[in-house]
């Protein structure tokens, strides 16, 4: 805060400080105005919309003995994981009689289910387990044998194969299609070239012609004549 000097006016004056601007006292003052009120005889008090009787109108002080039994359970689930399966549902408020009702239905059931599933799927993880080679000892012949089991699993089922074993699926969807690929490059080069069309001069072949027929041939026994117009020196 800046230093404050006294002024020395203060003492003359009446008075110092902050200005506030005077009043006068109004004899003619009534308080705060508002808007006047008239009064109106047809007014029937606050408006409410109209009620019509229903006689069937009642209050059921007891809601939860008067329901009736649950049919069924409807459950709505945003998911795309399968196989996903509800039983033995339980609704209550008794801990004691869900643990109860699980050990009737769901203990008793469950194992049978694990059990029929083992059977119907072919046990992939075992056929893994007993491989007896492995990728540092041997590489090529653990490739072989995972590639086996593979193809095995894939002729019982391919969707299941590929859920036990995805590595191996991927690596020969990728070998696949790498040779699809080497496949077409190959043909589409070989179906691409075009043999060079070699054209030969035919001025030579013409001209080797022309000497020919012009070159006079002897009969047979007959002597050549000498046509030639130079003389000969003696």
């Amino acid at each position: 805060m800046a230093p404050t000097v006294p002024n020395s006016k203060c003492t003359e004056a009446p008075g110092c400080g902050e200005w506030k601007r005077p009043h006068k006292a109004n004899p003619d003052y009534k308080g705060k105005w508002y808007a006047p009120m008239i009064d109106n005889p047809a007014y029937k008090g606050e408006w409410a919309p109209r009620k019509i009787a229903n006689p069937d109108w009642f209050e059921d002080l007891t809601p939860t003995k008067s329901l009736s039994k649950i049919g069924g359970v409807g459950i709505e689930l945003w998911t795309m994981t399968e196989d996903i399966l509800f039983s033995n549902i339980y609704i209550g408020h008794s801990v004691e009689d869900a643990k109860a009702f699980a050990a009737e239905t769901f203990d008793v059931k469950k194992p049978l289910e694990t059990a029929a599933e083992k059977a119907a799927t072919p046990d992939v993880e075992e056929e893994d387990s007993t491989t007896t080679s492995s990728f540092k000892e041997d590489p090529i012949s653990f490739i072989r044998e995972k590639v086996l089991a593979f193809i095995e699993a894939a002729k019982l089922d391919p969707v299941s194969a590929f859920k036990t074993q995805p590595e191996t699926g991927a690596a020969l969807a990728a070998a696949l299609f790498t040779f699809l690929g080497m496949i077409g490059a190959l043909f589409g080069l070989v179906g691409g070239s075009q043999p060079t069309a070699v054209t030969k001069s035919s001025k030579k072949t013409e001209s080797s012609e022309k000497k020919t027929a012009a070159a006079p041939v002897a009969a047979a026994g007959d002597e050549k004549k000498d046509d030639s117009t130079v003389k000969k020196r003696k």
